[in-house]
């Protein structure tokens, strides 16, 4: 069982698996023209084992990496 540190100590926590449902993107339009998509791709889940929140739902830790496109004008792109 994996340990964590959670709270100011370390806990032990459990890897859940996961199925991907929807990953949507965020946009953003810049005021310099570009346009910049950004989302999170979850990569692990841990459940923090005897801890939970205020509704009384398991705690969770969750590993993500932001995955990011950007669509530039001519303008701001690299000339050469």
């Amino acid at each position: 069982m994996p340990k964590v540190n959670f709270e100011g100590g370390e806990v032990d926590a459990t890897e859940i698996d996961f199925q991907t449902r929807r990953e949507d993107w965020n946009e953003y339009q810049l005021m310099d023209g570009s346009i910049i998509k950004l989302k999170a791709v979850v990569t692990q889940i841990l459940r923090i084992e005897g801890r939970y929140d205020r509704e009384d739902n398991p705690v969770y830790r969750v590993k993500s990496t932001n995955v990011l496109w950007v669509k530039s004008t001519d303008e701001l792109k690299k000339k050469g």
